[in-house]
């Protein structure tokens, strides 16, 4: 028989459990993830963990005998074989610098501005085909970790005080592109790696593929899914962190981060002479090219046909590069 007492007992238990189901925490339905926002969180999960490693202390190495300084090559005395299938391969390495590389077939590609683009300047027009040789180009903008190898290994000088670029030797900007430098001193370090600065149709031909795509990724309007660009982060990002912005060919950041020297001197109405085979640009001018967007400039300057140029002796904050292989 149930008593007084336990029937009490019995109701003060539900009595407890009901205000203690009041209390915890109601389940919602997970939100939609947002699309555009994914590079953003890649970036700042990226960032965190390079926090937390540089803080976590390390011992005191032993002596060890000086490094040997790696050779500083012409270009590579093996040049690297083209893959069997173009659009299926291994990954391949520069063996200097140890930048990832991918593969431009030879072909035909177009170059310069379609005539329905309403974003274009006079300086991109016409659109012309143009035939280029096969080569290999880096897959990322050369970071500046890559370039401090160089300079350890006296191939390289890098002239910038640390009150003007602290991020150079900020271990937390390792793997961001170096910038502030010239493009004298882009050309040096490529051709320590074994190759050159791309041709500006080379360039061209690697970000907006053979049938000349308005960006990299395609048609659809710059954000952060694709670029860092138009100031939405106000410095460099992690170079190739944005798989979305990748160009056909697989390379990254061809629309942003930091604007990029190539080898060509600088003539407005290049794009109305060009030669259709390999052109190499003027022989003579004042200024170099500089192709792609920097992550201050407006998002119209992310088109892969866009045409920026600067003094060649002249770094600065938004300027890197890239390496080709022929």
């Amino acid at each position: 028989m149930v008593t007084k007492r336990q029937n009490i007992k019995k109701n003060a238990a539900i009595l407890i459990l009901a205000v203690l189901s009041s209390c915890s925490p109601k389940t919602h339905p997970d939100p939609t993830p947002d699309v555009g926002a994914l590079a953003t969180q890649m970036w700042v999960d990226l960032s965190v963990r390079q926090t937390l490693e540089a803080a976590i202390p390390t011992a005191t190495p032993l002596p060890t005998a000086a490094p040997t300084l790696i050779p500083a090559p012409a270009f590579l005395s093996t040049p690297i074989p083209a893959p069997a299938d173009p659009h299926n391969y291994p990954p391949v390495f520069n063996p200097v610098d140890y930048m990832d590389l991918a593969y431009i077939p030879a072909g035909e590609f177009l170059m310069g501005a379609s005539p329905y683009d309403s974003g274009s300047d006079e300086n991109e027009l016409p659109q012309h085909s143009i035939y280029l040789d096969a080569f290999w180009i880096s897959k990322t903008q050369v970071t500046n970790s890559m370039f401090t190898t160089c300079v350890n290994a006296n191939a390289c000088n890098y002239s910038v005080s640390h009150t003007t670029n602290p991020h150079y030797l900020d271990p937390l900007y390792t793997n961001h592109p170096v910038v502030y430098v010239s493009w004298e001193t882009a050309q040096t370090y490529c051709n320590w790696t074994g190759g050159r600065l791309p041709t500006e149709a080379e360039w061209e031909k690697a970000a907006r593929g053979p049938d000349g795509m308005r960006y990299a990724w395609g048609k659809e309007l710059p954000r952060l899914k694709f670029v860092n660009a138009d100031n939405e982060y106000g410095t460099t990002t992690i170079a190739g962190i944005f798989p979305y912005g990748k160009s056909t060919y697989g390379v990254f950041d061809m629309g942003g981060n930091v604007r990029e020297w190539v080898s060509d001197w600088y003539d407005a109405a290049y794009y109305q002479t060009t030669p259709d085979r390999n052109p190499t640009g003027p022989l003579t001018g004042s200024m170099k090219v500089l192709k792609g967007a920097s992550f201050s400039d407006n998002y119209r300057y992310c088109r892969s046909s866009n045409r920026l140029a600067h003094e060649p002796e002249s770094p600065g904050n938004v300027r890197g590069f890239r390496c080709i292989y022929p």
